[in-house]
């Protein structure tokens, strides 16, 4: 396995994978209607980031500078696999072999999508890539990546009401009445909504992780 040492030269202006008006439209809020605003910024900030640390990858685009070290040349695989991706073929600023030794853009080749880098020729590490990579969020990042994270808010968003309300009992007598507690407000079936997305959300997922190589 590679040794891979990445620096954020620039990094981003936003991590969110949708914006407030979409995490409104998913959960059937009108644009007009801002008592939850708040709520849901935080959330939209906490089910980003939980994307993210579920696929072991930043989604944002950002110029860093990565280094390589260990299961590269002379071994079989002349190819890195950059950490943020994809990758536009004018957004690579440059590749050092050893660093400070240039090699020619005409030398290797970027697959955008994946951000694999096939180098050709010989080269040596440590190796260095500088390249701005990933989504610019929230507007760039794709649909499935937003349902998954709109699916997490509707889960924790009906959770919370849940939350609120099950188990409230009332005695009333005359004028008087009085709430509690029973079972302690927790709900039955199995596991409460957001649980109940995990599945869906992972497998919307899957094809969006980042594995090492």
């Amino acid at each position: 396995m590679a040794d891979i040492w990445v620096k954020v030269l620039e990094p981003a202006d936003s991590y969110a994978l949708l914006t407030l008006e979409e995490a409104k439209t998913i959960l059937g809020i009108s644009a007009g209607d801002t008592s939850e605003d708040d709520q849901i910024k935080m959330w939209i900030d906490q089910y980003s980031d939980v994307v993210a640390t579920m696929c072991n990858r930043v989604f944002a685009k950002e110029k860093v500078q990565e280094t390589w070290r260990g299961d590269l040349m002379p071994f079989d695989s002349p190819r890195l696999f950059l950490t943020h991706y994809p990758v536009a073929d004018d957004d690579i600023e440059s590749v050092e072999s050893p660093r400070g030794s240039i090699i020619n853009a005409a030398a290797y080749e970027i697959e955008n999508g994946s951000g694999k880098l096939r180098i050709e020729g010989a080269w040596s590490e440590p190796i260095t890539v500088i390249y701005t990579g990933g989504y610019a969020l929230p507007d760039g990042a794709p649909d499935t990546l937003k349902a998954a994270t709109g699916l997490l808010i509707q889960g924790a968003r009906s959770e919370m009401t849940t939350t609120a309300v099950s188990g409230i009992k009332s005695i009333s007598h005359r004028e008087s009445r009085v709430q509690f507690m029973e079972g302690g407000g927790q709900s039955s079936g199995g596991g409460g909504a957001l649980s109940k997305a995990a599945d869906t959300v992972n497998a919307l997922l899957y094809k969006y992780m980042r594995f090492h190589v």
